[in-house]
């Protein structure tokens, strides 16, 4: 019985071409979000953005803070306005909470109903998400969370599509994306006062983190590649 030819996975110009409509009208939003901060950069100062987080309804605002990033919606500029509009301990908190309803909504919806379709979708795409070994499931779990560049949304959800059980993407996940959200908090927060002190403190937290966050790279990625 002969075995039939294994496919070789799509090259990179085979998925940017197959993804150009989406990449066009992503080019397409950056730049007329880029024309429009453009023509209004007069009136994105810090005045502008302290008035608009402070009005903010609360009951409104914690509502979208939870639903919008399980829809798309950037998180982090929920959690600046969230360091706006509570303040540095408050904005925590809010976003303490929403980072964990996110996780939990996100591994229900993973493995509910639109589980299987999404894995046979992402299969016939080239895009199989393979089985994480046992012990690399918390490592891989961290180094998912860490990497910058994958929007919140894709990497909450493909993560709940793997095999990865709920205890590691949830006590894994969510202290370091709450550790993480220190920053745009911060930043969201020192709006309220350029106080230097505060600066400075944001300024070292940030490179703590980026220096955590190549410390687990470097630990993990070698001993993750190749674990399915």
């Amino acid at each position: 019985m002969s075995n039939s030819p294994s496919i070789p996975p799509p090259t990179l110009r085979e998925r940017l071409r197959r993804h150009r409509g989406k990449i066009v009208l992503f080019l397409t939003a950056i730049s007329l979000a880029g024309w429009f901060a453009y023509m209004h950069r007069a009136e994105l100062n810090r005045e502008t953005l302290l008035v608009y987080g402070e009005k903010l309804p609360a009951g409104a605002f914690a509502a979208a803070f939870l639903i919008l990033p399980l829809l798309g919606c950037p998180l982090s500029i929920f959690l600046i306005l969230a360091g706006v509009r509570f303040g540095f301990g408050g904005g925590m908190a809010a976003s303490s909470v929403a980072i964990i309803f996110h996780h939990l909504a996100a591994f229900r919806i993973a493995h509910g109903w639109f589980r299987d379709p999404v894995r046979r979708w992402l299969d016939r795409a080239g895009y199989a998400i393979p089985p994480i070994q046992h012990k690399h499931r918390s490592g891989f779990t961290a180094l998912t969370a860490i990497v910058r560049g994958p929007p919140f949304l894709v990497k909450l959800y493909l993560l709940a599509l793997t095999d990865i059980p709920f205890r590691n993407y949830f006590w894994v996940g969510v202290p370091i994306y709450i550790l993480f959200s220190l920053i745009p908090v911060g930043t969201g927060a020192a709006l309220m006062s350029f106080d230097p002190t505060w600066i400075s403190i944001l300024i070292g937290i940030a490179t703590a983190l980026m220096l955590a966050g190549f410390w687990l790279r470097r630990r993990y990625a070698g001993k993750l590649e190749g674990s399915g």
